[in-house]
């Protein structure tokens, strides 16, 4: 077949199209309804929630071996305290009960890895020495059913860590005011919010005058986000006032109000329900992707509900009007979309299953606001 009779049919598809959809829009409206009723039944199953294997590309060799070492070794979901003294060293009674203390708020935390909880009290954290037999010998550098310690017993305990290099600088600081607690966290059922809320009952329970607590790691981080998600979609929602204040003031009519916000009603409804369908978790830290995709079906529609009134103008007739918007946007219109679509699609390109799944839901919203709103015009 040639380029020109290739062309031809496509130009006669897209004429018996358009006939067809002036011809029936109560049907038209009625699909895209009937389509909107569909994907929100699936609304009720979208989560919203951080997986952070999402975040990293599973194919390449150095992830593959961070996945068989994590659990043995521990992975990047760890969460780290410090506890630091602001007059002398930690050496005294008062701030090792402290340490013990943190150190058993964090084993008990949600998703922990008890096996890879490390700290100067903890358990694993051991002075290992020769026995006048000759034999190896240890025993933890802090006992918490031992009474008050004498200032001998807290400078060969100081002596015993400095010697020890896998303390001394590692869960100690080289001045000996600070301490580290580390806990890794099991990465197959970490819940964020919960294990975050835990964390800061436990960092509230440590605090005691003259000592700060500090506490990071990529669990904390996440956890801060989360609290930030009703500011968030407070922003959003003022977003959204804002837009609906603009096309009051450019158009101040209902119809050119209404149906722009239609479109984002509809592309936000129809992409969130595909993502709940596939199965695809809404990311926190994604959730101003699908209100700038929102946006770019308002723009959309404001072009074509503008046009229409350029139109009516001239026509005094809806339908003729909304023919004649359509067939004057078509071309530039199907062109913006289809940019925006291969603009978002190169976030494909990226091996994180994270930036596949931010793709997919701008595509399922490629409804926009052109049908909706050429179909209620020429039903009008």
């Amino acid at each position: 077949m040639s380029g020109g009779g290739l062309r031809q049919r496509i130009t006669h598809g897209l004429h018996v199209g358009e006939e067809w959809l002036f011809a029936n829009p109560k049907i038209v409206l009625g699909l895209i309804l009937a389509a909107t009723l569909a994907w929100s039944l699936f609304l009720p199953k979208l989560r919203v929630y951080s997986d952070f294997a999402d975040l990293l590309p599973q194919q390449h060799a150095y992830i593959k071996v961070y996945n068989r070492i994590k659990e043995g070794f521990g992975g990047a979901n760890q969460i780290v305290m410090a506890i630091e003294v602001e007059q002398g060293t930690i050496f005294n009674d008062a701030t090792l009960k402290l340490v013990h203390e943190a150190t058993q708020g964090m084993d008990n935390l949600p998703s922990v890895n008890h096996n890879l909880v490390a700290s100067l009290t903890h358990r694993t954290a051991r002075k290992v020495y020769l026995s006048a037999e000759g034999n190896f010998m240890s025993e933890p550098y802090y006992d918490p059913l031992k009474g008050n310690r004498t200032a001998a017993e807290f400078e060969r305990m100081k002596k015993d860590v400095i010697a020890n290099p896998t303390i001394y600088g590692l869960l100690v600081s080289p001045d000996l005011k600070a301490a580290l607690i580390k806990a890794q966290l099991n990465e197959a059922d970490l819940d964020y919010v919960k294990t975050f809320a835990e964390l800061q009952k436990v960092r509230e329970s440590l605090a005691r005058p003259g000592h700060k607590i500090h506490v990071t790691g990529n669990p904390v981080l996440t956890g801060w986000v989360y609290t930030y998600l009703n500011q968030i979609l407070g922003i959003l929602a003022w977003t959204l006032a804002l837009l609906a204040t603009l096309l009051i003031v450019y158009f101040r009519r209902l119809y050119g109000i209404a149906l722009p916000l239609l479109g984002i009603a509809l592309s936000s409804i129809w992409g969130l329900g595909f993502m709940a369908l596939m199965g695809i978790n809404l990311e926190p830290l994604s959730l101003p992707i699908p209100f700038l995709i929102a946006a770019r079906a308002t723009s959309h529609g404001v072009q074509l509900v503008a046009r229409y009134y350029e139109e009516l103008a001239k026509t005094h007739h809806g339908a003729k009007a909304a023919r004649n918007a359509l067939d004057a946007l078509f071309r530039p219109g199907s062109l913006a979309i289809i940019v925006d679509a291969v603009g978002i699609a190169v976030l494909m390109l990226g091996a994180a299953p994270s930036t596949t799944s931010w793709v997919w839901r701008p595509a399922s919203g490629a409804s926009r606001s052109s049908s909706p709103c050429t179909s209620w015009y020429r039903w009008r």
